[in-house]
């Protein structure tokens, strides 16, 4: 990534990313464990980039809900010279269009994503991830992974505080990944099975998730390691079963990390309703996935039992549910 005084060459940006689930490794990841995460092809944030129309002011920062396909658009203006009160994904654009386009010229900025936000699905990151991109598209700027890792890390810090990095990964990433320390490496998975992800309705904050993760780790030192400890060795062991192919063993591992979850006291009484739901429907496992305190769940089954798990699921109260396959093709 340069730095360059060059026009744009395009009247128009336009950039992508995906929405992702984290297997397993939440929360844990802040502290340098690894964690696992597949992409979410299924769901994306869409940008578009071009400069706002001539003698009109610049239209007022917007988010709303386009009700007749349950997607979000978000609209604001932005330059190299933006100063972002509290937008993670304006606060990425003005850091990409300081690389590339540092003369200070204002753009218009459109996203439209079908993640819904605050649900641990990444739904920030890609949005970030989408603009950043857009702004290179727009410049006609090379962009290689790692600079897009850290432009949308600095929206990341800017919505979440202390953000792990794994959803800046894993937005953008082809395939599953394992994650650790700001490194993300593909994963061999031969499980032949789905993850069935189902929305809760409540909204999550990985903000305040974090700080209570940390709070109670930082008053009990030992049990903070031996937590830890088994968090790495669940993840490390899914990441065998995942190369394996061992559905059931995984299954196993993703419950007893749960039970980790809900010992740090980020699950909640209608997530553990949903995974006992789809527990009892024949998952081979569950547990939550992001931050917790609100959010989705996540059911790992085999092939012919995801829509059994699905409508489980929809009678215990989920309010929308989404099949993932553990392989994909994703751009």
């Amino acid at each position: 990534m340069t730095l360059t005084d060059t026009a744009p060459d395009r009247a128009t940006g336009t950039g992508r990313a995906h929405g992702k689930v984290v297997l397993i490794g939440e929360h844990t990841v802040v502290y340098g464990m690894p964690a696992i995460a597949i992409p979410m092809s299924g769901l994306s944030a869409h940008a578009t980039l071009h400069p706002p129309e001539a003698g009109s002011p610049p239209p007022a920062p917007s988010a709303h809900w386009l009700g007749h396909d349950d997607a979000l658009e978000v609209r604001f203006t932005c330059s190299a010279d933006t100063i972002p009160a509290g937008s993670g994904v304006a606060a990425a654009t003005a850091a990409a269009l300081r690389c590339w386009d540092p003369r200070g010229r204002p753009w218009e900025v459109r996203i439209r994503s079908d993640i819904p936000p605050a649900r641990g699905l990444g739904s920030s990151a890609a949005a970030a991830a989408a603009s950043v991109r857009a702004v290179a598209d727009l410049c006609g700027a090379a962009l290689d992974e790692r600079s897009l890792y850290r432009l949308v890390q600095t929206g990341e810090k800017v919505t979440h505080g202390r953000p792990s990095g794994v959803d800046a990964a894993a937005v953008t990433a082809t395939g599953p990944i394992r994650f650790a320390a700001g490194i993300a490496r593909p994963i061999p998975t031969r499980v032949d099975a789905r993850l069935v992800v189902a929305d809760t309705g409540e909204s999550g904050s990985t903000r305040q998730a974090v700080d209570s993760v940390r709070a109670r780790l930082q008053h009990d030192h030992a049990n903070a390691r031996r937590l830890l400890t088994k968090a790495a060795e669940l993840t490390e062991g899914a990441a065998a079963d995942l190369a394996d192919g061992d559905a059931s063993g995984l299954g196993v591992r993703l419950t007893e990390f749960q039970r980790l979850l809900r010992e740090l006291g980020i699950s909640t009484t209608e997530l553990d309703r949903l995974i006992a739901a789809a527990l009892k429907a024949g998952a081979c496992g569950a547990k939550l996935t992001g931050s917790g305190l609100g959010g989705c769940v996540l059911a790992l089954v085999e092939p012919h039992r995801a829509a059994t798990v699905r409508e489980a699921l929809t009678a215990a109260g989920a309010h929308r549910t989404w099949t993932v396959p553990m392989t994909q093709e994703t751009s």
